[in-house]
């Protein structure tokens, strides 16, 4: 992937947040976690820069338990995804961990804090595959029930009402789980919901438009809108923030970014809704690895005209 202009203060960003120690931390304290360290890792990989860094490797791997276990599955999921891209592995098998998280689904409640009901098990899922772990039939039904259970009739997946980023959490995992068919069901209600006219507030919705759109193979109507909302997040910090009316840029938010513009150089248009180029693979945005673009380079991110008050 070629350079774009905005892309060493995207590197400077990231290389200042990393930590004596090997992890990262986006308001630079010697706090490191598995969070900053995989969306890090991931803007790195993105942009053809990813390190190899001993130090890294071993503060991830120190994160996992003797038992092969996690703190959570957020952080095995953060965990095994930085060591795939680092080309390593963990150091005991996570697969009885994972496999015992996805085995006992059943909260449909929204975990505070977070935007999706589905995220656990769509860590989960990502993170046996990273790990090559397999996914037994049983567990396999199980997750499907628990996951049609958040459908909603217009096709969205939703703990109450159907959202964009629960839903393409949940055609992640569809897809993952080679269940094509049940996916696509959601195809209409992704596609009601892009909106080139100022439609969006929050970076989230937009990067799930954008990845449950790749993952369908279902065009999009307005790529330049979206490119150019994504672009208007770049901080003069060199990271993204998440709103369009501001905030403090933080590792998540770049990683967020950076990958919605790299899945958007691969859509491909000619006068009308763009077309994604080549084929979905299980590994797209489960890794840092997203398709790359027949242009061969991002955008340039839209000049910053906020202050820099961000760590």
């Amino acid at each position: 992937m070629e350079l774009f202009p905005g892309r060493p203060a995207v590197l400077r960003y990231i290389s200042d947040r990393r930590c004596d120690g090997g992890g990262y931390c986006f308001y630079r304290l010697p706090e490191p976690n598995a969070g900053d360290t995989r969306h890090a890792l991931t803007v790195h990989a993105l942009l053809g820069t990813a390190p190899v860094d001993p130090e890294t490797v071993s503060f991830l791997q120190s994160l996992q338990r003797p038992d092969g276990g996690f703190s959570s599955v957020f952080v095995a999921n953060h965990v095994l995804a930085g060591l795939a891209l680092l080309g390593k592995e963990p150091v005991h098998d996570p697969g009885p961990f994972l496999l015992s998280h996805l085995a006992a689904l059943g909260d449909r409640e929204l975990p505070p804090e977070q935007l999706s009901a589905l995220e656990g098990v769509r860590a989960a899922v990502d993170a046996c595959q990273h790990a090559g772990t397999v996914i037994d039939d049983d567990t396999r039904d199980g997750i499907l029930r628990h996951l049609l259970s958040f459908r909603h009739p217009v096709g969205g997946f939703g703990a109450g009402l159907p959202t964009l980023v629960e839903t393409a959490d949940a055609v992640r995992v569809l897809v993952l789980l080679g269940q094509r068919n049940l996916a696509e069901k959601a195809s209409s209600f992704v596609m009601m919901h892009e909106n080139s006219r100022d439609g969006f507030i929050f970076l989230e919705p937009v990067a799930a438009l954008v990845r449950a759109s790749r993952l369908l193979r279902q065009p999009l109507r307005h790529p330049d809108s979206l490119r150019s909302f994504v672009l208007g997040l770049h901080h003069c910090s060199g990271g993204f923030v998440r709103s369009r009316y501001g905030g403090s840029p933080t590792l998540e938010y770049t990683h967020l970014a950076i990958e919605t513009l790299a899945l958007l150089n691969g859509c491909r248009a000619s006068g009308g809704p763009c077309r994604w180029g080549g084929a979905v693979h299980q590994h797209d945005m489960a890794d840092g690895r997203a398709p790359h673009s027949a242009h061969g380079s991002l955008p340039s991110p839209a000049p910053a005209s906020r202050s820099c008050h961000a760590p």
